[in-house]
């Protein structure tokens, strides 16, 4: 007999259930439909971009054109992209040359200043220097201005701490070139200007306007841009006011408070020198003047802590009540103030709320409001509107 080949065996296969056989076949049509709808969103997408007449869509082709920024705020902008804070100086410098209209002049200058006093131990000579250059520009331009660039440098220094001997000399000078008289013509002449200005502006409403300017910070130095436009408004606005000139009564107010600050400058550098005596003598000058609610308070907290060193119980009072009356008295001036109030009341804060009542009336001038004299009105309808909290 002849030996019959070996059949080869089955191949094993795995045993699938029903439910898993019927899983697959979901998955193998799932797979299918996505692949039948991504080939349709080909097909559409391409007969769209071959259509006659119609162009690719590019999306910067559709996005709205930014405004340009002037060429200014470029060049002012640019200069923040320097990390060394000499050379950042350097470039602001050249800014206001290059630049001299720029509504961006003014903080320009400043950051010179706060460049040079931020590594002053190493740059002690360019800022001198750059000091100098500051005073022979005034110089140059108008006499009238030239005591308020004095006072700015002795303020800057009086703020930074430094070099108070030399920011002395400043405030004196200073206060040696106010005249009142020049005051007066300059600012006036200075306000007229502005109003000319202003005439020409709305005599040609068809002329580009400046655009809107916001601040942000590179590098810790401001950056200008575009400020976003306004929405607007649901009523006409009314046209622009133009600049009122001031009164000769308003503008010797002026220079009464500019000569009232700069002497609380030279007051306070004295003060920081302890050349307490000198400095308390130009402090209450000012104090008396009456100045300005920020130089006022200024002076009485310092005033308020040499009557406290000095045992004055009650000039400590008045000068913190001044503190107080400001709305800017800290939580330890508040300690001091009851305090010292206690001391002078038979050990009791009664009567302290009454005291700061008068003492606001007094200081303080006091108005009358008379009712409007309105014509009556058609429509008997009338709307309630409150011009503040509580008005109505």
């Amino acid at each position: 007999m002849t030996e019959q080949p070996a059949k080869p065996e089955r191949e094993a296969r795995p045993i699938v259930t029903r439910g898993e056989e019927e899983s697959m076949r979901r998955f193998v049509q799932t797979v299918v439909a996505v692949a039948v709808l991504v080939a349709l969103c080909g097909i559409g997408i391409l007969a769209q971009s071959e259509a006659p007449g119609q162009q690719p869509l590019d999306p910067q082709a559709t996005a709205k054109p930014e405004q340009e920024l002037p060429a200014d705020w470029k060049a002012f902008n640019d200069i923040a992209g320097e990390k060394d804070v000499l050379k950042r100086a350097e470039a602001y410098e050249k800014f206001v040359k290059d630049y001299p209209q720029s509504d961006l002049v003014t903080r320009a200058k400043s950051q010179i200043q706060s460049s040079l006093l931020s590594v002053l131990k190493t740059s002690s000579a360019k800022y001198r220097d750059i000091i100098t250059a500051q005073l022979d520009a005034a110089k140059a331009g108008n006499p009238a201005t030239l005591y308020s660039t004095y006072a700015r440098v002795a303020s800057s220094l009086l703020n930074a701490g430094i070099l108070l001997d030399e920011a002395e000399d400043y405030a004196r000078q200073s206060l040696s070139l106010m005249n009142e008289k020049q005051y007066v013509k300059y600012r006036l002449e200075e306000a007229r200007q502005s109003a000319e200005a202003f005439a020409k502006r709305t005599a040609d409403p068809a002329a580009p306007a400046r655009p809107g300017m916001t601040f942000g910070t590179l590098n810790g130095a401001p950056v200008v841009r575009l400020a976003p436009p306004r929405p607007a408004p649901a009523t006409p606005r009314p046209a622009p006011t133009a600049p009122r000139i001031p009164t000769p009564a308003e503008l010797r107010a002026g220079y009464k408070s500019e000569l009232s600050s700069n002497l609380a400058t030279l007051g306070q550098i004295l003060m920081k020198r302890n050349r307490t005596a000198e400095g308390e003598k130009v402090l209450k000058q000012v104090y008396k003047a009456n100045p300005s609610s920020s130089t006022r308070t200024t002076v009485a907290r310092l005033l308020a802590e040499s009557a406290k060193k000095a045992g004055n119980d009650a000039a400590q009072l008045d000068y913190l009540a001044t503190v107080a009356l400001s709305g800017r008295i800290t939580a330890a001036e508040q300690k001091d103030f009851e305090a010292v109030y206690r001391k002078t009341h038979k050990g009791s804060v009664e009567g302290l709320e009454e005291m700061l009542d008068a003492r606001y009336f007094r200081d303080n001038t006091r108005f009358t409001a008379a009712p409007a004299n309105r014509k009556p009105v058609a429509n008997p309808r009338a709307v309630l509107a409150e011009d503040f909290t509580g008005a109505g």
